[in-house]
């Protein structure tokens, strides 16, 4: 007669099951793959989770890595680092001690929330605040306010984060300098220079300098970011007018207007009682400097 297989209940594991849903607590991995007709009503690991499931749902609390693959509808994902990939997401909020990698899925969420965050340029959907210390690119996300912008424009962040279990995150640990002995450069008296002193400067100058096909490479990647963050709502006019200037390679005009441009896009968010998103700020600083 064959040995039946045994099963071993892993000591310090906490399992709650009912007919609708499962509960689990344990200081190791949880890897799932299957809980049948249940659905997950909360999972507490002191290591990794990986859930490999249809539609995954409940709170999911990990102390290091979290990994989902299958639509989620959760309440709240809080791990060391949280990967998701392309998938579906609804989620009150998605907060990590270290870092939140997203692919390109479509979200619904309240609140995204990790000292560094990744995620995928063509990701979608709304997120109503991202708060991370990286810059994090352009995506198709809307929304997608930084706790400062939140707070200018509703004055309730603390409250925001707090209904939602979730706290600010701590101020960035700043390496110290390592301090670079200077060098000494031989410099010459500028009106001992020639001619033929002078010639090679200036060409390295020029150079150094973006051609303008760099240029133009440059200003569309920056004028992306900018209308990246009105789509599916109303144009602003100036970005209008930004959107000819750059298209037309017209660097004088572009050159000649970029404050009454800017200055045009304060106005519209103006009257519509909204700051412009921090990506434009960026990225209209990045387009000023390559003119100038």
């Amino acid at each position: 007669m064959s040995k039946r297989p045994t099963f071993v209940l892993p000591a310090g594991l906490e399992l709650d099951l009912t007919d609708e849903t499962i509960s689990i607590r344990y200081d190791g991995d949880v890897h799932i793959e299957d809980v049948g007709d249940r659905r997950i009503e909360e999972i507490h690991a002191g290591g990794d989770i990986e859930i490999q499931l249809e539609k995954i749902t409940g709170r999911l609390v990990a102390g290091g890595v979290l990994t989902l693959t299958g639509d989620v509808d959760a309440e709240h994902l809080h791990a060391r680092e949280v990967v998701l990939g392309r998938n579906p997401i609804r989620c009150k909020a998605i907060s990590a001690t270290q870092r939140i990698t997203i692919g390109p899925a479509r979200l619904s969420v309240d609140c995204i929330i990790a000292p560094e965050i990744q995620i995928a340029p063509k990701a979608s959907g709304r997120v109503t605040v991202i708060e991370s210390h990286n810059d994090r690119g352009a995506t198709k996300i809307k929304g997608g306010f930084s706790l400062a912008d939140y707070d200018d424009m509703f004055g309730n962040a603390d409250e925001f984060l707090a209904e939602r279990g979730l706290e600010p995150l701590p101020d960035p640990v700043e390496e110290p300098p390592t301090e670079v002995p200077e060098e000494e450069e031989d410099v010459e008296d500028p009106l001992s220079l020639s001619i033929e002193d002078i010639e090679p400067i200036v060409e390295r100058a020029h150079a150094d300098a973006p051609d303008e096909d760099q240029l133009q490479l440059q200003l569309s990647d920056a004028l992306e970011r900018i209308t990246s963050c009105y789509e599916g709502g109303e144009l602003p006019p100036a970005i209008a007018e930004l959107q000819v200037l750059v298209e037309k390679q017209d660097y004088d005009a572009l050159r000649q207007n970029i404050t009454e441009v800017w200055n045009g896009l304060l106005g519209f968010h103006q009257k519509r009682g909204i700051r412009p998103h921090h990506q434009v700020t960026h990225a209209f600083n990045v387009i000023h400097g390559l003119v100038q």
